[in-house]
Formats: structure tokens, sequence, C-alpha cells
């Protein structure tokens, strides 16, 4: 009785072989217009692929800088040779970056527009934070505070540094520096009078 089914009778030649898994082509291609992302901040810059080795790629930002990745597209912490590959690490130092660190993206039009968005919000914060600094700056209490602490740090030109107090912004926080040891029962005595005022 002939078999039915399976591939027993049917000659090695013509019996199918299974098809070989073929690499996903990468999209980092020479000449590709690229975004870093960085997790946690998103898009942060545009550039362009202009080199490609066995192991790197290189990106020129539109800022003129250039910056070394891996062929996948991850962040690369290591130094490349003369053609442009990378070198061998000694030890067990690690060049390759994680998918907890930024790398390349295609810039597709909606990575382009997210990017846009955001510098347009950045803008626009700076552009508030600017009319916030110039409102407080124009503040006669806030002109008398910043002359008074000019007055004092001159005073204390090359034994310290004075700044608003961190807990309380209406007082001062001074730190000294070379105060030969001779001067410092004086300056204890004037902080203790200080102090003794306060109480």
């Amino acid at each position: 009785m002939p078999a039915t089914g399976g591939t027993k009778n049917i000659p090695k030649s013509e019996q199918m072989k299974p098809a070989k898994k073929t690499k996903p082509e990468s999209p980092f291609k020479l000449g590709a217009a690229v975004a870093l992302f960085r997790p946690g901040s998103g898009v942060e810059r545009l550039g362009q692929i202009v080199k490609i080795t066995k192991s790197l790629l290189t990106v020129i930002w539109k800022d003129g800088s250039t910056e070394l990745f891996g062929r996948a597209g991850q962040e690369f912490y290591g130094n490349a040779d003369e053609s442009g590959d990378a070198i061998k690490p000694r030890g067990d130092k690690q060049i390759w970056g994680t998918d907890e660190d930024s790398h390349l993206t295609i810039a597709t039009d909606s990575v382009r527009q997210t990017l846009a968005e955001k510098r347009k919000t950045s803008a626009e914060l700076r552009v508030e934070r600017q009319a916030e600094q110039a409102l407080r700056e124009s503040d006669p209490v806030y002109q008398k505070r910043q002359a008074d602490l000019n007055r004092h740090a001159e005073a204390l030109q090359g034994i310290g540094t004075v700044e608003n107090s961190w807990s309380n912004q209406t007082n001062f926080r001074i730190e000294l520096e070379n105060i030969p040891p001779e001067q410092m029962e004086d300056l204890i005595s004037a902080i203790s009078k200080i102090r003794k005022r306060q109480t």
C-alpha cells in the first residue's frame, strides 16, 4: 500500500528545503536621515549617516559635530581606528549601549514634527522665564538685595563668598576660607554676638 502524506517516497532533490532565515535589513544606510532618541526625554537632534564601516556608523549632526554609533544604531562608548572601525576594548570594558541608553532612530516626518514641537515648547518656556527674570530684576527690593550681595562679596574678597541663605532667602549665607588661626577667636566672638541678637 503506497504511503500517503509525508516525504518518505519523494526524492530528496524534490523535497522542499526549509527557508533560510534572512536578517532584517538595517534601516541605517549611507545618507539616511536619523535622529538621536534619549529614553526619558525623547528625540533630541537630527543628523545624517555619512560613513558606514564593518562595525560603526558615523553621523554628522545639524550643528556640524559628528558622533559614532553601532551598526544597529546603539550608543558607542569606545574608540575607532583609522578606518573608522571599533577598536576591541581591553578587558571587559563595555563599549556598546543598551536599550536604556540613547540610540539612533530614522528621522521620519512624525519624528521631525515631535522634535519641532519640543523645540517650540522649549523656546516658549525660555521666553517666559526671561520675562519672569526681567520682572524680578525690575523690583526695587530685588535690586537692593543684589546691591547688598555685591557689597558684601567685595568686603569678603579673598577670604570668602556670600549668597542668599538656602533656608531663608531674606538672610545671607557666608562661606569663609584662608582665615589665619590668630583671627579665629575674633571671628567666633563676632559670630556669637550675631547669634545672641537673634535669640
